[in-house]
């Protein structure tokens, strides 16, 4: 087997990413998280449609892998 690798930055994994808002309730907390976690999980279904698993993060990048088509 033969993999291809793609390197994503966590801030193109993370939508929002860069807002550093500080959440100044424990609801707001809530509320952020539930928002940013929803936008991850798009981005990777988007990813993984094109046949693309996230493999692992590693400091600000996320490592995805699939079979090299020949």
């Amino acid at each position: 087997m033969k993999w291809a690798y793609r390197v994503i930055s966590v801030d193109e994994l993370f939508p929002e990413y860069v807002d550093h808002d500080i959440a100044v309730s424990k609801q707001a907390a809530t509320n952020r998280r539930a928002k940013l976690g929803t936008g991850f999980e798009e981005n990777l279904n988007q990813i993984g449609g094109d046949g693309w698993e996230l493999v692992t993060i590693v400091g600000e990048f996320g490592i995805f892998k699939k079979l090299r088509e020949e």
